[in-house]
């Protein structure tokens, strides 16, 4: 080890097993077994290694006085010393800790973090932290118990207003909870903040817990279970060696799990002021150097947020911050205008969906999607319905009837001028609505709002899922009127006011959840959205039913197999009274007995009596 000396400085009350313990795994390094209270320093001391059994109090004492000596200190796991264990660390078992001294004989120089001037080997916790530092009472507890008590936290948990002043810069904000931990090897940490995190950096870490619902939490901790190196999203990151924190009322917090209250906490660094043998799991530097500063405080609620968060229970769903709802309520006044450029793009889009039905071709339909801009009034409507704004309500509205309706006129006298009059499978396609169609209304209504409500997110994907579900049927529709087909524009109109419904219905609910109203004002006008929605699903209800129907109908006549022909291609023409249609593939034309017996074995195989409408192909 290099050192003149070793002594083992151990406690007053130690027993005799433990000492016979430690004798016999510390044999090969022949310890002068020393009680703290005989400890002295002075200059003999000099390059001796002091092998210490202490508990954490006891520990605390001695390293001020061993600072400024040429001593080397290594910690042994003392039953009472788990604080100092996880600060410096050392691993559990004694034999591990002693195999470890044993095949490190390199020193280092470590820093001390200190809280109100009192030293911290492991960590600093204030309010609420959720189990993100290990303290003694939580660490050695089942999963079950540790569970449990954050589940039962979450209920009562309350954020409290915290000033954070650092040397460069000032902060006020709201937080739930915050952890401060010399390097992240010390705690829970280490499997959340960065990597580069050393005992002998002259830096600390503090994470600062500021969530804004219960939702959030839970999600976060599902997450958890899965990916593990990641902060919480509503959490930030100090890296310094100099904070303070101030409330205006005392709180309570945590040192080494030692309980206290104070309305200022001041924390900071010494540098290198313990020369020692770390343990295996502690990261150190192999030569001293200073870390850069971390300050990354974005996801903290600041000014107005900070204000309407502090004192009160976290709510179940986030509530949109002030900057949040002022900035998104503006974009969606100016979207529920009527203005030129918006009903050119509405003429335009139907126009080509038009041409792309007519012409078959599903790439053009899908250009004219591109184009739609029915998604900003649409989007502006979820939230003048969830808001119980009417004058936002009847704009957004304003708006929508406007485009819809420049582009049924479009679509109409385009139909009147096109020779083509016979539906094709892009018109056949959007008569039939079912609840399918709802599905896709409500998934683009959920897109549309978090678009807008994140401006991160590139909102014309959003609006493209939008457009696909309301620019082909309102053309298909036109299309349906011009003709003067009842069937088509009627199905067509049907799925262009469901996904209407949908969208807006869904929308609005996204804002709900994103905490853009409170639940009391949002009630009456998310269930009127309901209320329509569910009208309108029962004629799409029955026709999802008829699709299953005519499916199973049609995969039992597909299964069958004949040795004399092939069928193929079957579908159903009408369910009341059963039309099926078949094409049938044989090397010769069927003869009216063989065509008997098909129709005989289909109505064996469907049990009911059927119309047969069949096609032969004849091979050759």
């Amino acid at each position: 080890m290099g050192a003149k000396r070793t002594v083992l400085l151990h406690s007053d009350n130690l027993k005799k097993e433990e000492k016979e313990q430690l004798d016999s795994l510390l044999e090969s390094h022949e310890p002068s077994f020393i009680s703290l209270s005989d400890f002295k320093t002075d200059a003999d001391d000099s390059g001796t290694l002091v092998l210490t059994y202490l508990n954490d109090e006891e520990l605390r004492g001695l390293i001020p006085k061993v600072s400024e000596k040429d001593i080397t200190l290594a910690v042994l796991p003392h039953p009472d010393g788990f604080q100092s264990r996880v600060g410096y660390g050392v691993d559990a078992k004694l034999n591990e800790a002693v195999m470890h001294l044993n095949t490190s004989p390199d020193t280092v120089t470590v820093d001390s973090m200190f809280c109100n001037e009192r030293l911290v080997f492991n960590n600093v916790v204030i309010g609420d932290t959720f189990q993100l530092a290990t303290t003694g009472r939580t660490a050695t507890a089942p999963w079950w118990k540790r569970f449990r008590y954050v589940i039962g936290r979450f209920w009562t948990l309350r954020p409290f207003r915290v000033s954070v002043e650092t040397p460069n810069k000032e902060i006020d904000t709201v937080v739930s909870g915050i952890v401060v931990v010399q390097h992240g090897k010390g705690s829970m940490l280490s499997r959340l903040i960065l990597e580069n995190s050393f005992a002998n950096d002259n830096r600390f870490h503090a994470i600062l817990i500021s969530p804004r619902s219960l939702s959030q939490l839970v999600l976060f901790a599902l997450r958890s279970i899965f990916i593990r190196k990641r902060l919480p999203p509503f959490a930030a990151h100090i890296k310094t060696n100099e904070i303070r924190f101030k409330a205006q009322e005392s709180f309570d917090f945590s040192e080494d799990g030692v309980s206290q209250s104070a309305k200022e906490i001041e924390i900071k660094v010494v540098p290198a002021q313990v020369r020692m043998i770390p343990g295996r799991h502690i990261k150190t530097q192999s030569e001293g150097g200073e870390a850069s500063d971390i300050f990354k405080v974005s996801q903290l609620p600041m000014k107005d947020s900070a204000k309407v968060m502090a004192g009160k229970k976290l709510p179940f769903i986030k509530h949109a911050s002030t900057e949040e709802f002022q900035a998104l309520f503006t974009v969606l006044r100016n979207n529920a205008e009527v203005k030129t450029s918006y009903l050119v793009l509405m003429i335009l889009s139907t126009t080509l969906a038009a041409f792309g039905i007519f012409s078959n071709s599903t790439p053009v339909v899908i250009g004219a999607m591109i184009l739609a801009p029915l998604m900003a009034p649409i989007i502006s409507l979820s939230m003048a319905t969830l808001r119980q704004d009417n004058q936002l309500a009847i704009n957004s509205a304003k708006s929508i009837l406007a485009g819809l309706l420049a582009g049924f006129i479009c679509a109409v006298l385009l139909t009147f001028i096109t020779p083509i009059t016979s539906p094709n499978n892009e018109i056949l396609s959007r008569i039939r609505p079912n609840l399918l169609d709802l599905g896709i209304a409500v998934l683009s209504g959920v897109a549309g709002a978090y678009a807008h409500a994140r401006e991160e997110i590139a909102k014309t994907l959003a609006g493209v899922a939008i457009a696909v579900a309301l620019v082909p049927p309102l053309a298909v529709s036109a299309i349906g009127l011009a003709w003067w087909d009842r069937e088509i524009f009627l199905g067509a109109f049907l799925l262009l006011m469901t996904n209407l419904a949908g969208m807006v219905l869904a929308g609005a609910v996204t804002f709900l959840v994103m905490g853009y109203s409170p639940f009391k004002l949002a009630r009456k006008g998310v269930l009127l959205s309901l209320v329509f929605v569910g009208i309108l699903s029962l004629p799409l209800g029955l026709s999802f039913q008829r699709m299953v129907q005519e499916h199973n109908i049609v995969e039992k006549i597909e299964s069958l197999k004949y040795e004399e022909y092939e069928v193929k291609e079957a579908r159903v023409v009408r369910l009341n009274p059963l039309t099926v249609g078949i094409t049938v593939t044989a090397d010769h034309n069927l003869s009216e007995d063989e065509l008997d017996e098909l129709k005989k074995s289909l109505e064996k195989s469907l049990d009911r009596e059927i119309d047969l409408e069949i096609t032969v192909a004849i091979k050759r």
